[in-house]
């Protein structure tokens, strides 16, 4: 038997930034009789909140979207009260339209009264806004643990 989750925090990167606001958008309780803050948090890096410029692009021969499924699967259309907070990051080097969803969902996401933050990454672009992951001191990592309240212990040496 496995003990109860109780702090679970979702994180991803771009699709995977898209799927982390669309749990944290999820209806926990009428769905799965869950809590409705099971989610704990959120932190999207460079995440897709609105579908609908995929369908112009390249990748619409493979993805098939249309009207229905755009609506249905972006975050952007479905924001509603969510008592936990998200963390948003993107890159300074961003394309103006990763830049532009980013914003967008932000602003929808507060004018709903839920928590958020934001991280500046300068420099980085959509490929590099991820790379923090790798190094507990930088200022990705220290964003996440802000969200989590979680302090990581140091080692005799000050190494996480």
């Amino acid at each position: 038997r496995f003990p109860a989750l109780t702090e679970i925090v979702m994180t991803g990167h771009s699709a995977g930034g898209h799927l982390t606001a669309m749990s944290m958008l999820t209806n926990w309780t009428d769905t799965y009789s869950l809590p409705k803050d099971v989610v704990k948090g959120g932190v999207s890096i460079s995440g897709l909140f609105d579908l609908t410029p995929l369908q112009y692009s390249f990748m619409q021969k493979e993805l098939r979207l249309d009207a229905a499924s755009i609506e249905r699967n972006s975050p952007q259309f479905h924001i509603d009260y969510v008592p936990s907070p998200l963390l948003i990051s993107y890159g300074g080097d961003e394309t103006p339209e990763f830049s532009r969803q980013s914003e967008d969902f932000l602003t929808a996401w507060s004018e709903r009264g839920n928590k958020s933050r934001t991280l500046s990454q300068p420099g980085k672009n959509h490929f590099t806004a991820i790379s923090g992951f790798g190094d507990l001191e930088s200022s990705l990592c220290q964003a996440i643990f802000k969200l989590m309240n979680f302090t990581p212990r140091r080692s005799p040496r000050g190494k996480i």
